[in-house]
C-alpha cells in the first residue's frame, strides 16, 4: 500500500502544478503560494474535525511536522520559484528533483533504516527516470544557464535540500504520532503562518483574476490531499521507497500535459527511456520491498 500511496500523492501534486500551470496569467508566485496554501489550511483544517485528537497533545508533539513544514512547503517553494525565475522551470525542476537522494541519505546514515541491492537500483531508475523527463519534455530539451547565471544554481539545490529533510522529520514525526490528517494540517499551517508575517510585514499585494482563482482553488483542495497520501505512505514505507515514488511527478506532470495541452508537448527517446525507467524503479521496490 504504500506505493501506492506515494504514487496517489505525486498524482495529486502533479494535478496541483498543472492546474496552476493552466490557470495562472499574471497573479505572482508568492500570490499563488499564499492562495494554494490558504486553502489547503481550510480544507485540511475542517478536515480535523472528523479526526480524535488527544486532548493532552501540545505544540512540542507536533514539533517535526511544524518543522516539515517550515522546510517545506515554504522555503523549499520559494527556492523553487526564485530559481525558475532565473534558471527557467526546466533547469530548476531537473535540479530540485534530486531531493530523494538528500532523504535516502538522511534515512540510511541518521536514522538507521536499511535497504537492500535492488532497493538501491530502483531508487536510482525512479530518480534518473524523472530527470529524463523533467529535462528533455521541457521548451529547450536539455538544461541551459546562461552566463552569469551560475550562482543561481544555489536556488534549486537549496530547494532540494529543504525537500529531502523536510520528508525526512515527516517521516520521524509520522512515526511518533500517527495521524496523516493532523500532520498534513500543521505542516501546511506552519508554512501558511510563516508566510502569512512575511507578506504583511513586506506588504506584499496578493492578487489574481476570477478564473485564476478558480484554478488556484481547485490546485488547493488537490494540493490538501497529496500530504495526507504522503503521510500514509511514510507510516508504513521507509524512506528509500517513499521518498523517489513520491518524485515521480514529472511523469504524471507529461501525462496531464499531453491529455490537456497536446501541442505544447514533446516526445522523444530520452522521454520514453526516463518513463520506462520509473516503471522498473517502481517494479523493483515493489517487488522487493521486503
Amino acid at each position: 500500500m504504500e506505493v501506492i500511496y506515494a504514487l496517489l500523492s505525486s498524482i495529486m501534486f502533479s494535478a496541483t502544478f498543472l492546474l496552476v500551470k493552466i490557470g495562472r496569467e499574471s497573479a505572482s508566485h508568492l500570490s499563488v503560494l499564499w492562495i494554494t496554501l490558504t486553502v489547503n489550511v481550510v480544507v485540511l483544517g475542517l478536515s480535523t474535525l472528523f479526526i480524535d485528537i488527544p486532548k493532552s497533545l501540545t505544540l512540542f508533539d507536533l514539533k517535526f511536522f511544524i518543522l516539515s513544514g517550515i522546510f517545506a512547503p515554504l522555503l523549499g517553494r520559494l527556492f523553487q520559484f526564485v530559481g525558475m525565475s532565473s534558471l527557467g522551470a526546466n533547469t530548476t525542476t531537473a535540479l530540485t528533483l534530486t531531493h530523494p537522494l538528500v532523504t535516502v541519505l538522511i534515512g540510511l546514515v541518521f536514522l538507521g533504516e536499511s535497504a537492500n541491492l535492488f532497493q538501491i537500483i530502483g531508487a536510482l531508475l525512479i530518480i534518473t527516470g524523472s530527470l529524463l523527463i523533467a529535462i528533455f519534455s521541457g521548451p529547450n530539451g536539455k538544461l541551459k544557464i546562461s552566463s552569469g547565471h551560475q550562482i543561481y544554481i544555489l536556488y534549486p539545490l537549496l530547494a532540494s535540500f529543504t525537500y529531502g529533510i523536510s520528508i525526512a522529520l515527516r517521516k520521524v514525526g509520522i512515526d511518533l504520532f500517527n495521524s496523516p490528517v493532523l500532520a498534513s494540517a500543521v505542516t501546511v499551517s506552519a508554512s501558511w503562518a510563516i508566510l502569512s508575517l512575511y507578506m504583511v510585514f513586506s506588504r506584499c499585494k496578493i492578487y489574481c483574476s476570477s478564473r485564476e482563482f478558480y484554478y488556484f482553488l481547485m490546485a488547493g483542495v488537490l494540493s490538501s490531499i497529496g500530504p495526507i497520501f504522503l503521510y500514509l505512505s511514510l507510516a508504513i514505507g521507509n524512506l528509500l521507497m517513499v521518498a523517489p515514488l513520491a518524485a515521480t511527478t514529472p511523469l504524471f506532470v507529461l501525462v496531464g500535459t499531453w491529455l490537456f495541452s497536446k501541442n505544447n508537448e514533446k516526445f522523444n527517446y530520452q522521454i520514453i527511456v526516463g518513463t520506462f525507467g520509473i516503471f522498473i524503479g517502481v517494479t523493483l521496490l515493489t517487488l522487493f520491498k521486503g
